[in-house]
């Protein structure tokens, strides 16, 4: 992907709202560890995805090549 197609790397207000949204992505991320249940990794998982869909709203480019692992066709 070309960086120039996303707005997050031209835009300050873009780069500023994905900029909290992954700032919240990580604060779930950092809980996760060895001694997670599959129902809080699950949780984690699920919260993730919402970012991801968020983000994908404000910036589809940016969205898929963060979050590959996430189908974005749901959001359609």
């Amino acid at each position: 992907m070309d960086k120039k197609k996303s707005r997050y790397y031209t835009n300050k207000k873009i780069r500023a709202k994905i900029d909290k949204l992954l700032f919240k992505n990580s604060l779930v991320q950092c809980t996760i560890g060895e001694n997670s249940t599959e129902e809080e990794k699950e949780k984690a998982r699920s919260h993730t995805q919402k970012i991801a869909y968020a983000i994908y709203e404000v910036d589809k480019p940016f969205a898929e090549k963060n979050f590959p692992h996430v189908d974005f066709c749901e959001v359609l």
